[in-house]
């Protein structure tokens, strides 16, 4: 069964659902229009997406409510989900305290220490990934219980980053 999202794209709001169709593909449903897609997995973190035999790599981050998107050689999209999907997608991450990479990168910056008192939406770690900044947030006010990653490191995907009590 898909789940339909909305994102906002450009100040419009995009209806989007993605269903998996058993063999590989999936059938991705964009404002009504249906495409049919192959996305796999690549070791370095991006898609190979394949739609009516064009071939193109894709990646993709999340910060809180932001999604960005970027094909190689094309130009980057940023979606924001909906305020109350984004606090409920958030709100595991916040309760187990673990911030993690949500793709390769490098680490550019990290702005706090332990025993450090944050607020929601305060930048904690700035990671560089595919020519982009993505800057990694308190979920909630909190205390900083620990720091995985220094400034310089590389990291993988879902690799933590930040520890909030």
């Amino acid at each position: 069964m898909a789940q339909q999202v909305n994102y906002e794209i450009d100040g419009q709001t995009v209806t989007v659902s993605l269903a998996d169709n058993g063999d590989g593909t999936h059938t991705a449903t964009v404002d009504g229009r249906a495409y049919r897609v192959r996305a796999v997995r690549q070791p370095d973190g991006g898609w190979l997406m394949e739609h009516d035999g064009q071939r193109a790599m894709v990646y993709t981050a999340q910060d809180g409510a932001h999604r960005y998107a970027q094909r190689v050689g094309g130009a980057p999209v940023t979606a924001r989900v909906p305020e109350a999907r984004a606090r409920r997608r958030g709100g595991a991450a916040g309760a187990q305290g673990k911030l993690s990479a949500q793709m390769p990168g490098l680490v550019a910056d990290v702005l706090v220490s332990v025993g450090d008192a944050v607020v929601a939406g305060q930048t904690l770690v700035v990671l560089e990934a595919m020519k982009m900044e993505i800057r990694v947030t308190a979920p909630k006010d909190g205390t900083v219980k620990a720091v995985a990653v220094q400034k310089g490191a590389v990291v993988e995907r879902d690799q933590t980053l930040v520890e909030l009590s």
